[in-house]
């Protein structure tokens, strides 16, 4: 990635303030499900912040003014995502875990306020402020206690354009790497297209259509209930937290109670594929990855299918298949349901089809896969690494612009 030249901005003496000193901050109101509808104004929550195209809950709920958000508005989520936004969406109500910022203008300027803010939260999530094991949160009283500087308004305003002209550059670096990475994605879909169609290397046809579980046996996993904590043999099991498409992580490992009479069924050997039963996205059913036999004996859960194939299937050349555009197409229609859910079963993962050719040539086609897949995956990291570098530069940006140090 391209440096990002940060230039300087004179600067006079600054002013030690704290956040409280800057304006309201107005915390959201409790909206309960029950407040919900189809009608009234649109309630914002923290997944609204982080994600704009999530549809807004509605409410027709009395709510005073001060609760209300205009396009424009600084927010602060001070709970799970923590960081501060500006609404650019329709006038809605503000929830609770949401603070609305309304700037002394007298002190700061808006965009001046709302960079300060990124930057002191930033530097409160390094510190003993905060909070919670799942859900980390900054609590109120610290948070307005925290300490800034703040220089003249004139400053300010030069401040904010000259680290908004850095960062439109920087933006455009990282929109660069972003079309990079879906330019990968494409890549790779193309990649295992031609493999499932015969087209990545030259093949002799005469494939034949077949099953899955035609080609292996299909099985369910262990359910998890009270009595398996009686059970005096623990082992690991594998849960649909574990299987990503094409990868296992394995940082978290459960164990739970089977019986010696199960194992032959639920032990997970080198070469099974572990099939994701389901998942409230359709792009994320059936998620499957090949089992790699990192951990000995493990099982695996009801919300897990195994899939175990015979002598004419290669278990690299099913995960091929699964992973194309052509298997998840196939995933994705019998795995839809009238209901509106998606999920998988035994019965479904067996029906799926799926082409085989000899053996010779699954290996091949395997061998040719992995190859184009191990030159994405390093770029992919590439990209990701630049990313994370934009990142660290936009922070870096912002402790020197409100340090008085943009140089």
């Amino acid at each position: 990635m391209s440096q990002v030249k940060v230039t300087s901005v004179a600067t006079e003496a600054w002013t030690a303030r704290t956040i409280g000193d800057t304006g309201k901050y107005i915390n959201g109101l409790a909206f309960k499900p029950t407040d919900w509808g189809d009608d009234g104004m649109p309630i914002i929550r923290i997944q609204n912040l982080t994600n704009p195209t999530k549809p807004l809950n509605k409410t027709t709920r009395a709510v005073d003014s001060a609760y209300v958000v205009n396009p424009g508005d600084i927010l602060v989520s001070w709970s799970a995502t923590l960081d501060a936004f500006i609404w650019d969406r329709e006038p809605a109500l503000l929830n609770q875990h949401i603070f609305k910022v309304v700037p002394d203008t007298s002190v700061v300027t808006k965009k001046f306020l709302f960079y300060t803010l990124k930057k002191a939260i930033a530097e409160m999530i390094k510190s003993e402020h905060l909070h919670g094991s799942t859900m980390k949160h900054i609590n109120r009283g610290p948070f307005l206690a925290h300490k800034i500087e703040v220089p003249t308004l004139k400053e300010q305003y030069e401040i904010v354009a000259e680290l908004e002209k850095q960062f439109s550059r920087l933006g455009d670096a990282v929109a660069n790497l972003q079309r990079v990475k879906a330019n990968l994605k494409r890549y790779k879909a193309s990649i295992l297209k031609a493999a499932v169609e015969g087209r990545l290397v030259e093949t002799e046809g005469g494939w034949r259509q077949s099953t899955l579980g035609e080609e292996g046996a299909i099985i369910g996993g262990l359910t998890k209930n009270q009595k398996r904590n009686d059970l005096p043999l623990k082992l690991p099991y594998l849960r649909v937290a574990n299987v990503y498409a094409n990868e296992l992580r394995l940082d978290e490992i459960v164990y739970i109670g089977v019986s010696e009479r199960e194992l032959e069924k639920l032990l997970v050997r080198k070469g099974d594929l572990l099939i994701v039963e389901g998942n409230g996205s359709p792009d994320q059913i059936g998620r499957v990855a090949l089992w790699n036999d990192a951990i000995p004996n493990c099982v695996h859960q009801n919300h897990l299918i195994k899939a175990r194939f015979g002598e004419a299937v290669l278990p690299e050349w099913a995960l091929v298949w699964m992973l194309s555009p052509v298997g998840r197409n196939e995933i994705e229609q019998v795995s839809a349901s009238t209901s509106g859910l998606h999920t998988l079963s035994v019965g479904k993962v067996s029906r799926l089809p799926i082409s085989v050719p000899s053996k010779t040539e699954q290996a091949r086609i395997v061998a040719e896969v992995d190859r184009h897949l191990s030159i994405i995956r390093e770029v992919e990291a590439e990209v990701d690494a630049n990313l994370q570098r934009a990142q660290a530069l936009r922070q870096s940006m912002l402790a020197k612009a409100f340090g008085s140090q943009l140089v």
